[in-house]
């Protein structure tokens, strides 16, 4: 059951340490395909080819900008950023869209420019081969990364992956419209270009706004809070809960819940249910931080009752001990229900007294507090003192 949420696999510095793994590799493998693709499309006069390699050339900065936002978002809660830098993860995303998109725009308006001059050349075999070899690496290195940032829940790395994945579909791009000039159609090797840029630009696009999103505590997803509805709902002592709201900071999770427990639940007892729902989403969903508020009741239409303790402790003493019978007054306990004063305690009286004349003593003070106070019902245990038996 509730395998549906992505739970990590790895604790924080895990995830880290696989993160930052995963983004070196990507760097290195762009570092050779960005040189390696200038050569070739200078060697082989592919403006298509050129544009890639200014994609592949960005991914570089990408692959920095995502090892920054991880190292920080690895770092621990400080008094500064009490929930962690895991915001971290999705600034760096966001960045990294941006960029995409503002390559995307460069390359179609120097493209454009090219072909409103003239300025076209047929492409030669060294653009067509080094098109070739990208497609096969850049799709692998997608195929691991994606991977691995679906393993992490990690939105950076996922945006990096679709990053190595758009310079793959760039690369069948401009191996299209290589092969088309290089049969005799020299225009399509720009159009190829146009299209390579809008292929990044709108990737850069969506990654950013996701990250956007996220930045504006973008829930979790509803069959997510339908699993940890389930979860809540089955925990023992849980009558009900409302308010449920949950967000995300990077790849941590943050809930918070209102539940609703038995009105004559004692303190300790209703923070142990809590407790365990704690525990329970936590590990449902292995998120960072969960926050329970027990209710006794839906506090949607809650009555605020001002009242001082103190002050009502005072009253029922003193108008217990008006009473000579009454010897003390103890273990008081005050509910607040449905915008009414409810209290229990318990009283001690002389066991000389008859049952029936004790009785009336305890009636009689229930209705003076109920007539003099705001208390809507009081409930008293008779106590009797224990002379016989000393």
């Amino acid at each position: 059951m509730y395998d549906h949420i992505n739970k990590p696999k790895l604790d924080k510095d895990g995830r880290g340490s696989a993160a930052k793994k995963v983004t070196i590799l990507g760097l290195f493998v762009n570092s050779g395909l960005s040189a390696g693709k200038f050569i070739a499309g200078i060697a082989g006069g592919s403006a298509a080819m050129i544009a890639d390699a200014v994609h592949s050339l960005s991914d570089i900065v990408t692959d920095l900008m995502v090892y920054i936002s991880v190292h920080v978002a690895q770092m621990e809660a400080d008094e500064g950023h009490p929930y962690g830098h895991g915001r971290a993860e999705t600034i760096g995303a966001a960045a990294l869209g941006a960029l995409l998109v503002l390559v995307g725009v460069l390359i179609m308006i120097d493209t454009t420019y090219s072909i409103a001059e003239g300025n076209i050349s047929i492409p030669t075999w060294p653009a067509l081969l080094a098109a070739i070899l990208s497609i096969v690496f850049k799709e692998t290195l997608y195929q691991y990364t994606a991977r691995i940032g679906r393993e992490l829940d990690n939105q950076a790395i996922m945006a990096n992956a679709w990053h190595h994945r758009t310079d793959a579909l760039s690369s069948i791009a401009a191996l299209l419209g290589i092969s088309g000039a290089m049969m005799g159609f020299p225009i399509l090797d720009p159009l190829a270009a146009i299209v390579v840029a809008l292929l990044i630009a709108e990737v850069g696009r969506e990654i950013c706004w996701n990250a956007l999103k996220e930045l504006m505590d973008t829930s979790l997803s509803p069959d997510d809070l339908k699993e940890i509805g389930i979860a809540i709902s089955q925990t023992p002592g849980v009558l009900s809960y409302h308010e449920l709201r949950s967000r995300k900071m990077g790849g941590d999770k943050f809930i918070d819940v209102h539940i609703e427990v038995q009105c004559n639940m004692s303190i300790t007892e209703a923070h142990n249910v809590s407790e365990n729902v704690r525990s329970q989403l936590k590990k449902l969903t292995g998120a960072i931080d969960v926050l329970v508020h027990a209710d006794t009741e839906s506090d949607m239409d809650y009555k605020v009752i001002n009242l001082d303790r103190t002050l009502l402790e005072d009253q029922i003493m003193s108008i217990a001990l008006e009473d000579k019978e009454i010897l003390s007054v103890s273990h008081l306990v005050i509910h607040y229900i449905t915008g009414k004063i409810l209290i229990e305690f318990s009283v001690e009286l002389n066991n000389s007294a008859d049952i029936n004349h004790c009785k009336d003593v305890v009636n009689r003070l229930r209705q003076e507090l109920e007539t003099k106070t705001k208390i809507s019902q009081a409930a008293i245990r008779l106590k009797l003192t224990d002379e016989l038996f000393d």
